[in-house]
């Protein structure tokens, strides 16, 4: 299963479209509160995180996980042109970036790749 943590609802529905289309089981989040419940089940194999969410957001959430050692790999997007990617490299979990507007094809290659085999 691949987790897509973001706000906007509309990424949240093109990205399981087109995960999905690949094969993908699908859950999303729209907030760092529900994902930190998705993160305990034992099938998700990867996460899609958005950074700037309200309530807890990716950095916290990001946080949480080395803190709980939740091992899942993260792939983070964000909209932010000033986003400090270098500051993401702390983060044990996190294996790369995108800035948003999001390449289907780009974040499907980073998920085959960085998605924890079943």
């Amino acid at each position: 299963m691949i987790l897509v943590v973001d706000d906007d609802k509309v990424m949240t529905v093109l990205s399981k479209r087109f995960l999905g289309e690949a094969g993908y089981e699908v859950r999303v989040s729209h907030n760092g509160e529900e994902a930190y419940k998705e993160l305990q089940d034992p099938k998700c194999k990867s996460m899609l995180l958005d950074i700037q969410m309200p309530g807890i957001n990716g950095a916290e959430l990001l946080m949480l996980m080395t803190t709980e050692d939740i091992d899942v790999p993260v792939i983070v997007m964000t909209s932010f042109a000033d986003f400090d990617a270098e500051e993401m490299k702390q983060f044990p979990h996190v294996k790369t970036f995108f800035h948003k507007p999001l390449y289907p094809e780009e974040v499907l290659a980073a998920v085959q790749k960085y998605a924890k085999k079943a």
